[in-house]
């Protein structure tokens, strides 16, 4: 009995480390590999799709960013082709120059920062393509008394 006893005991250990008996064995918890492998398919469209979406998103910013600049350099090259400016202030500190433009702005000004040909930052009022429309603001802009105001003659 006891010889029986250990036979069963040495036959079950060496069937349960056998890979045929682990496969056929119904009670063992089975794999279900086509289900693993459509999530890892899910998973992997979904990060694929993440990621188009992304870049789709960071080619739409590259686009506005730059039609934005394109923009502001051609309000630029607008402005800088006026030739005639009423100025309010002039500044070799760039800051100061940023700091009072601020503050014309706030006043309701349309108001610009040029740079002269002596390297000073002039902040100016308004700008214009004509001499007359510039004297006869400037005159009006003078009788009000708010501003200390001049005409700036760009060189063409």
């Amino acid at each position: 009995m006891q010889k029986l006893i250990i036979i069963g005991l040495a036959f079950t250990l060496l069937i349960s480390g056998c890979d045929f008996v682990k496969k056929v064995n119904p009670f063992s918890k089975k794999d279900d590999s086509m289900v693993e492998y459509q999530q890892s398919q899910d998973s992997i469209r979904r990060a694929e799709i993440l990621k188009k979406q992304r870049e789709e998103a960071l080619r739409e910013q590259a686009i506005a960013d730059s039609l934005r600049k394109a923009q502001e350099a051609e309000d630029a090259k607008i402005k800088a082709m006026s030739r005639y400016h009423l100025i309010v202030g002039a500044f070799k500190t760039p800051s100061y120059a940023r700091d009072f433009n601020e503050k014309i702005l706030a006043q309701g000004y349309d108001s610009k920062i040029i740079e002269s040909d002596n390297n000073f930052n002039l902040v100016t009022i308004k700008s214009f393509d004509n001499y007359r429309s510039a004297v006869n603001e400037w005159r009006t802009i003078r009788s009000q008394g708010e501003h200390l105001v001049w005409l700036y003659v760009r060189d063409e």
